[in-house]
């Protein structure tokens, strides 16, 4: 409860706030209400004031200020937790509703639960004032336009995002053009029955002692004394009389030029990006579809991903409790996974493997460097879905029914975000196209040797070693880094089967593989020869039977060869069968 009776201050400023504005014989009591200040609304819990003058009036403009003295009473039914709250220090339901697409990802950003449900709000209150501005009256103060156009300059788009949302902060989400000033009670409650004061007779609930009686939830007080005994209190006369309503708000970037707007807005475009591009594909009666959007502006906590030989459900856990609807869940053979996520770490990269009509493998590698399990099985060519700057916040996604095993996914789309992380760990690095078996056999294992580089940029391939006769049987990378002066090495796994001749090629410091060629048949990778960056090329190891292939890494603004740093691919129990190479910056 709250029994404060000079009103939540959410609606009312500090006795200190003075301005400049000027105009009219009614001046002083807009200025002693806050008029022209923003509210951050960005909390669950209630609006805050600005300390800040957000606008000022356009060519001698003033307000309209008329007298009321009248009493009225509204219930008010709100169904979210914030609507609750926000209701219950007299802001009307439209005022609530009224945020720009800033402050929605201002408010997901705070991570607060914001249950739904019924709640009804009883408020009464004595108007004295009401106070009313036209927007066209209005224009931007010059310093809130000039903290805009500082944003909007700085050298990032991460920058900008986080500037412009300091901004908002600092002056306000919204600003009031409507307000109504005197004295009120408020009672709010999920039971309408209980929006009532206990039964008075002859006592004097002046005290927080006498008000505790009341039933109600919440009750709030606002600009009046605390005596209701003789049901008189609102005919109190109070001359230090409070904001009791917010009737009327508009975005305070609504204030701004249009050219600034149309900036704000071309920059907010650029938060969100769908990858694979090429999206999830044609939409026929019999598919189904699933779309994150509506959780963007919040970050991901956990997936939990249902599979068998194929992937069954996706579900995504954001890190304020809500939970998205189950992408896919018709199939019934799978097992459940979890894929949870620590504070500050955020998903980067999500590999697919895509059969065909069906979806049957995923894979997530986080900021962390961390790599989650490789879900369902790996047949046919992966697929590498990562966007620099961004981060997976949800999925767009299609799915139909199986002959046998009822709804399956036959395609997924990551929805990422460009505002969470100034810079993603190895956003430069580059995937070849992967070379080898496209249709192997479901027993076939999968690798990444990601899991060993996490996001070091300092770790380097120091030799490879490899196992040949008509194919490759298998390959390992033995990887070096230098950390406080002292050499770590660590090796993969053999990639492939137990059999073959063995070669080795060591590279010697400061040299690096720039190419690889090779050749590959229909289930397996039939030959491998690489060349550094020093003009040096390895023996050709392999029968080399097959398509060639060669992977040539890309070059820096600066014409700078990038160097592989690790490899990615799959084999059988007797061979490598398919490969992708990943470069990296020197």
């Amino acid at each position: 409860m709250s029994f404060n009776r000079r009103a939540p201050a959410a609606n009312n400023p500090p006795p200190e706030f003075t301005n400049n504005q000027g105009g009219g014989p009614n001046d002083n009591v807009p200025r002693n209400a806050g008029w022209l200040r923003g509210f951050r609304v960005d909390s669950i819990d209630e609006p805050q004031i600005s300390a800040y003058q957000v606008a000022a009036y356009l060519d001698g403009a003033v307000p309209f200020v008329e007298e009321m003295k009248n009493l009225s009473t509204e219930t008010i039914i709100t169904k979210t937790t914030r609507d609750a709250h926000y209701v219950h220090r007299g802001w009307s339901v439209g005022a609530v509703a009224t945020i720009s697409p800033w402050t929605s990802s201002r408010i997901a950003a705070n991570n607060q639960p914001n249950p739904e449900g019924i709640w009804y709000t009883k408020l009464t209150k004595t108007r004295q004032l009401r106070i009313q501005v036209l927007p066209e009256d209005l224009v931007p103060t010059p310093e809130f336009e000039a903290a805009i156009k500082n944003a909007l300059r700085r050298p990032t788009a991460f920058e900008q995002f986080h500037t412009v949302y300091r901004t908002l902060a600092r002056w306000g989400d919204v600003l009031p053009l409507e307000i109504e000033m005197g004295s009120s009670l408020a009672l709010t409650d999920t039971d309408m029955d209980r929006l009532q004061l206990p039964e008075t007779g002859e006592h004097n609930y002046s005290n927080i002692a006498g008000l505790s009686a009341a039933r109600t939830t919440d009750l709030s007080v606002i600009g009046c004394e605390l005596r209701w005994s003789d049901g008189r209190w609102s005919t109190i006369a109070d001359p230090q009389w409070q904001v009791i309503k917010v009737c009327k708000v508009v975005p305070t970037i609504s204030l701004l030029a249009s050219d600034l707007q149309m900036q704000l807005s071309e920059l907010y475009a650029q938060r969100l990006s769908y990858i694979p591009s090429y999206g999830i594909g044609l939409i026929r009666n019999w598919h189904k579809t699933y779309d994150d959007n509506q959780y963007a502006s919040k970050t991901i906590s956990s997936i939990t991903i249902r599979s068998s030989d194929y992937i069954e459900l996706l579900s995504v856990t954001y890190t304020d409790g809500t939970t998205s609807s189950n992408h896919g869940g018709g199939g019934h053979v799978g097992t459940y996974y979890k894929f949870a996520l620590a504070t500050g770490e955020h998903i980067i990269e999500m590999l697919t493997w895509i059969d065909g009509d069906w979806l049957l493998g995923l894979q997530f590698v986080t900021n962390m460097g961390r790599c989650s399990p490789q879900y369902g099985v790996h047949h046919d060519t992966p697929s590498v879905a990562k966007v620099k700057g961004g981060v997976l916040v949800g999925f767009l996604s299609r799915t139909k029914d199986h002959p046998e095993y009822r709804e399956m996914f036959s395609s997924v789309q990551g929805i990422w975000r460009h505002d969470v992380l100034p810079r993603v760990p190895k956003e430069d690095d580059v995937y070849s196209e992967y070379f080898g078996d496209r249709h192997s056999d479901w027993s076939e294992h999968v690798f990444n040797d990601r899991a060993l580089i996490g996001n070091s940029n300092s770790i380097h391939i120091s030799s490879v070693q490899v196992w040949s006769g008509d194919s490759i049987e298998s390959i390992q990378f033995t990887y070096t880094d230098n950390k406080s002066g002292q050499e770590f090495k660590c090796a993969s796994l053999r990639h492939g089967g137990p059999g073959g001749s063995f070669r080795q090629l060591v590279l010697e410091d400061g040299e690096h593989i720039v190419t690889v060629s090779g050749r590959h048949g229909e289930h397996r990778i039939t030959q491998l020869c690489f060349g550094t960056n020093r003009g040096r090329t390895s023996e050709v190891y392999g029968a080399g039977q097959g398509q060639s292939f060669s992977s040539l890494a890309p070059r820096d603004q600066d014409g700078n060869y990038f160097r592989l740093q690790y490899i990615c691919g799959k084999n059988s129990d007797t061979s490598l069968t398919g490969m992708m190479f990943v470069w990296t910056p020197c």
